[in-house]
């Protein structure tokens, strides 16, 4: 992947050339380094985009709303699938990227931040109903709780051991 920022205006494009082009990049980082190559997608997504959002606990789907021609706001959800489990401490490989869209029963899951952009209203009002603000919420909360307390605490106090000596055995 190049270092170069996509810039392409959006708001000329029709939804279906909105789609091809979203394919296009998803196609793009898909089968290359995940250490450089993740924080570039979500940038070039964020620099073309009004708001670029993830889900709690689910690093590797980003979820988008992108305004095309006739000030239409839409959806994109781009998913990264790695070669190796995210933690494994091992490099890894983007191995592919899938882009999908508000028509993918998938992606009603989508964050109430990306749906108060959005003009596809039929999907906003399915996406509230299966997806509600309200569990999102209670979602981010529990996610920010478990990763304060899988935080370790080092001690810089030093471990004096502590000897047991029994007078009773005879050397």
């Amino acid at each position: 992947m190049t270092e170069q920022k996509i810039n392409k205006d959006l708001t000329q494009m029709t939804y279906e050339q909105f789609q091809a082009f979203m394919q296009g990049v998803a196609s793009l980082y898909s089968n290359v380094n995940f250490e450089r190559n993740y924080i570039s997608l979500f940038s070039d997504l964020n620099s073309i985009a009004k708001r670029v959002e993830r889900l709690p606990s689910d690093l590797l789907t980003l979820y988008g709303a992108y305004e095309i021609e006739d000030k239409q706001v839409v959806l994109a959800v781009f998913r990264v699938t790695l070669d190796k489990p995210m933690y494994s401490g091992e490099n890894h490989m983007i191995t592919a990227v899938e882009v999908s869209f508000a028509e993918d029963e998938r992606n009603l899951q989508c964050s109430a931040r990306i749906r108060e952009y959005l003009t596809q209203a039929d999907f906003v009002v399915r996406a509230n109903i299966a997806y509600p603000p309200a569990m999102e919420a209670w979602l981010w909360e529990k996610d920010l709780t478990s990763r304060k307390s899988s935080k370790k605490t080092v001690s810089t106090e030093s471990l004096v051991p502590e000897y047991i000596f029994d007078d009773d055995i005879p050397f």
